[in-house]
């Protein structure tokens, strides 16, 4: 048998590796933030490392852990291993009216839900007694369009970083009062009302507009907290306009750009 040689075929080339390129620094933060309630844990939820005092005030008045900022003591915060701790201390009533809402949501569900109760609890629009009273103070649309164009050089000035969500409460002629920002959109409108909460800031003379869509869960925070008018600046989904109108929430919403009144 005659050993034939291999001719190399012209015109290929050696496989090579492509050139590596140098990726820019990810500016955007996330850590794992617990929120506990006089030491015993409440939820762990991953968020931007600042403002964690309004993060979890906000959390725990948005989720209906606490009913008013005058239940908090006081707010510690603690670095960890692995992320961030904030104990809030709170009055023994605040305490004894968890630990008999832990007892009635615990279920024998091996998934960890309990079952129709934690939809329920999913669902439900707690919304305070004096808020179906208020007379409602909506803001122009010329204000709204004029606070959205506003936004980018507030975050520019304030040092803001981009990709992160933000939630900024307005007053009715567009100057601004207080913004937060977060990497995720309900932390950051958690941030934003703990921080209202703690200036006792009067949530009816003015509005919130939050850089995302519009889901049930920030209809379900913003009620919670009196609020009287939401705009976002994507469209909101069916559930929470629906959710929007049985609050009696004003919701903007932007949609291809076009400012449009849900509920």
């Amino acid at each position: 048998m005659h050993n034939l040689a291999i001719a190399p075929l012209s015109g290929i080339l050696p496989i090579t590796e492509p050139p590596k390129q140098k990726l820019h620094q990810t500016q955007l933060f996330e850590v794992a933030v617990s929120i506990s309630i006089n030491g015993i844990s409440q939820a762990v939820m991953m968020a931007s490392p600042e403002h964690l005092k309004d993060f979890a005030l906000g959390f725990s008045l948005s989720e209906g852990l606490i009913n008013s900022c005058n239940d908090v003591l006081d707010i510690i915060v603690h670095s960890h291993q692995c992320g961030w701790q904030v104990d809030l201390q709170v009055l023994a009533r605040v305490q004894h009216q968890l630990k008999q809402r832990r007892r009635t949501m615990a279920g024998p569900s091996g998934c960890g839900l309990c079952g129709l109760d934690s939809i329920e609890a999913a669902m439900s629009l707690n919304v305070p007694q004096d808020q179906t009273t208020k007379t409602l103070k909506l803001p122009s649309e010329q204000v709204i369009i004029q606070a959205k164009d506003a936004l980018p050089r507030l975050l520019k000035s304030s040092g803001g970083t981009r990709g992160n969500h933000c939630a900024a409460f307005f007053d009715l002629s567009a100057h601004i009062v207080a913004f937060r920002e977060d990497v995720g959109r309900h932390s950051a409108l958690d941030k934003l009302l703990g921080c209202l909460s703690n200036k006792k800031q009067a949530t009816n003379e003015g509005f919130v507009l939050i850089t995302s869509r519009c889901s049930h869960d920030l209809i379900a925070k913003a009620a919670r907290l009196s609020l009287t008018t939401l705009v976002t600046l994507a469209q909101p989904t069916d559930l929470a306009v629906s959710s929007a109108r049985k609050t009696q929430l004003a919701l903007f919403c932007f949609q291809h750009g076009q400012l449009k009144r849900y509920a």
